[in-house]
């Protein structure tokens, strides 16, 4: 595909926005102290700073138009460009893939130091290497399944990449609600449900006991964190894999219940009767290895 048009989204860095921007004066004390914590966030800084600017250099070495945009600043629809390319970490290619739709997105790791980098394809030394194959259509952007929702029938417009966590507002309280899966419906209390795509399940969901599932694959999964089971009580629907052609169904028996997509920015709210519908949607297009989730299946052998 040749690249005509490129908008670049990128992060800012801790560092840029406590020290730079606002000039936060404990952030200023402990970068005067050397203090550790805070030199590594020091550094991570400049390598984004480096990212960035090669990645810009390159863009416009090949002749490639391109905005370049801090992730707050990005349209609620991203149109009218070739690729999105993010440069950042994890959050920011997330936070960037809640604006497309068509347009195929590539993530940069702009400092390897401070993040994985699990979406992203490209880095500072070999950003060149990936236009290139790219360009000659060496590879191509795969096809990643993201989920819908739907609250009291009303679609929310974030599709969801890697995963939403619904429970109470706070923390230390007990989430209550109704799910149902199929022809199955139980009443539950516990710390909340995570519901997970393939892209999600190598990060919390993993975490909280779950499937690592293959990055192409399509199929999502839900899993019950920490049931409040009392003696006796026997729950079926505390985990599962769903096709893509199913959907799961979440009634909030919650006065402050919240629903987490992709993170911790974007939070819709769950009162009581309130009904949450779950259910496969729109693809993200993205360069990717179909192999990325692989490390994490390995390392449990």
């Amino acid at each position: 595909m040749k690249l005509k048009k490129v908008l670049v989204v990128h992060k800012k860095s801790t560092y840029q926005i406590q020290a730079e921007e606002h000039k936060e004066s404990r952030f200023l004390k402990l970068i005067a102290e050397g203090n550790e914590v805070v030199n590594r966030v020091r550094l991570a800084h400049e390598e984004h700073v480096d990212t960035l600017a090669r990645v810009e250099d390159e863009l416009s070495s090949r002749g490639i138009s391109y905005q370049s945009l801090s992730r707050s600043q990005v349209a609620e629809t991203v149109e009218d460009v070739d690729l999105l390319i993010s440069v950042g970490g994890d959050g920011t290619f997330l936070d960037a893939s809640h604006a497309l739709k068509d347009v195929p997105a590539l993530g940069v790791n702009s400092s390897r130091s401070s993040s994985f980098g699990h979406f992203c394809m490209a880095n500072r030394e070999n950003f060149s290497s990936i236009l290139d194959q790219i360009e000659t259509e060496m590879i191509a952007p795969l096809s990643i399944l993201r989920l819908g929702i739907e609250i009291n029938g009303e679609p929310i417009k974030e599709l969801v990449l890697n995963e939403i966590l619904v429970a109470h507002s706070s923390p230390a309280a007990t989430s209550r609600y109704l799910i149902e899966v199929g022809e199955h419906k139980e009443e539950q209390r516990s710390s909340g449900i995570w519901v997970s795509t393939p892209a999600g399940s190598t990060g919390s969901l993993r975490s909280a006991g779950g499937a690592i599932m293959s990055l192409p694959e399509r199929k999502f999964q839900y899993k019950v964190r920490e049931a409040c089971m009392r003696p006796g009580q026997s729950w079926q629907l505390l985990e599962g894999i769903l096709e893509q052609d199913q959907s799961m169904r979440i009634v909030s028996e919650m006065r402050t219940g919240e629903v987490y997509i992709d993170g911790p920015h974007i939070i819709h709210t769950l009162t009581l009767g309130d009904e949450l519908v779950i259910k496969p949607s729109h693809d993200l297009r993205a360069f990717i290895h179909s192999s990325v989730n692989d490390v994490f299946l390995k390392a449990k052998h």
